[in-house]
């Protein structure tokens, strides 16, 4: 089946075609030039066979890691590995501080130094530190 009249579109005659009944799929667009203008018209084509599955040659995909079960306490997870694991193991061991008392092990340490003040604050929420710390004399 073949399209005799021509459209300005390409769009135009797609949708013509698809009107016609023909599927998406078997609509080719044929162009029409003349010194004047182009015109666009359509044609349908066979269909063609499903091409054949593609084969990989790569490296087979890894399958996630299990993560490991973190802890919840008062609505804050505990850290999984990395700095902000330390940050906490090092709060663990020391108790509660106040920020000032952080930044220089943070400088230290290695740490970003910001990053360390807000893992203080969820490591106090998750211990359930909350209020004014009483000065020690």
């Amino acid at each position: 089946m073949q399209s005799t009249k021509t459209y300005t579109k390409r769009e135009n005659a797609r949708r013509a075609a698809i009107k016609a009944g023909v599927p998406a799929e078997q609509v080719e667009i044929t162009v029409h030039k003349t010194p004047d203008e182009v015109r666009f018209g359509w044609k349908q084509v066979e269909a063609t066979a499903p091409a054949d599955p593609v084969v990989t040659t790569g490296k087979p995909k890894k399958e996630a890691a299990p993560q490991p079960e973190r802890i919840e306490q008062n609505g804050v997870k505990r850290p999984g590995p990395g700095k902000c694991l330390e940050v906490w193991e090092w709060l663990d061991e020391n108790g509660n501080c106040m920020p000032k008392d952080l930044r220089p092990v943070a400088a230290e340490k290695g740490w970003n130094e910001n990053n360390a003040l807000i893992e203080l604050y969820q490591w106090r929420k998750f211990s359930g530190v909350t209020g004014k710390q009483a000065k020690a004399e």
